[in-house]
C-alpha cells in the first residue's frame, strides 16, 4: 500500500481525502452538509463541503471503499491538481442541481454523487487502454442509475447507512461528469488544432 501511495498520484489523493473525510465526520456533519437555506444563511461553503461528510460512519466506509475500488479499476493517473479541480467541480455542480431541481431535499451529505462521476470519468480515461473494463464500468454505473431512477430494484442501501439515499445525486454526478468530459475534449481538441496550425 505504501509503495502504491509513493508511486501513484491517485493513491496519494486517496491517502489525503479519506483522512480528511474522517476528520470532518468527527467534527460533525451538521456543520458541513448541504442545507436548503444555504443562500439565505450565507453558508455557500456547504455546496462543496457536503460531499466530504456523511450521514454516518457506515456511509463514509462504503464511499471510501467505493473510491478505492474506482481507482483500482480505472487507474486514472491524474495529477493532484486535476483530482482537486475535478472533484470540486463535480461537488459544486451536483449541489447546484439539487438546489434547482429538488426542492424536497432539505439537507444532504455524502460522496456518492462525486463517486459515480469519478467512475464514469475514470472509465472514459481507461477506454484507450482497456476497452472491455472501461465499457463494463461505465455500463454498470449507467444501469444502476437507471434502475434507481425507475425503481426497478431496491438496493437497500438506505437501510445499511441509516438514511434515505438521494438517488438524484447519483444521476447528477453522471451528468456533471459527462459535461466535464465534453469540456475537456473540446479544450484538448482546440489546443491540438492550435499547435498544428503553429507547426504549419
Amino acid at each position: 500500500m505504501w509503495q502504491r501511495i509513493r508511486q501513484s498520484s491517485d493513491w496519494r489523493y486517496i491517502a489525503v481525502i479519506i483522512p480528511l473525510m474522517i476528520a470532518l465526520q468527527a467534527i460533525g456533519p451538521e456543520y458541513f452538509r448541504f442545507e436548503r437555506d444555504w443562500m439565505s444563511s450565507g453558508q455557500a461553503w456547504r455546496l462543496l463541503s457536503a460531499h466530504w461528510v456523511h450521514v454516518g460512519w457506515m456511509h463514509l466506509l462504503l464511499n471510501a471503499l467505493g473510491l478505492m475500488i474506482c481507482v483500482s479499476l480505472t487507474t486514472p493517473g491524474w495529477s493532484a491538481k486535476r483530482w482537486i479541480v475535478t472533484t470540486l467541480c463535480m461537488g459544486l455542480g451536483i449541489s447546484l442541481l439539487v438546489s434547482l431541481f429538488n426542492p424536497e431535499i432539505i439537507d444532504y451529505a455524502g460522496h456518492s454523487g462525486i463517486l459515480y462521476g469519478l467512475y464514469v470519468l475514470g472509465g472514459i480515461g481507461l477506454f484507450p487502454r482497456d476497452r472491455l473494463i472501461a465499457v463494463l464500468v461505465i455500463a454498470a454505473i449507467v444501469i444502476k442509475i437507471l434502475m434507481e431512477q425507475f425503481s426497478f430494484y431496491d438496493f437497500n442501501t438506505g437501510e445499511l447507512i441509516g438514511a434515505r439515499v438521494i438517488v438524484d445525486a447519483h444521476l447528477y454526478g453522471l451528468l456533471v461528469a459527462i459535461a466535464i468530459a465534453l469540456v475537456r475534449s473540446i479544450y484538448t481538441y482546440t489546443m491540438n488544432q492550435g499547435s498544428t496550425q503553429q507547426s504549419n
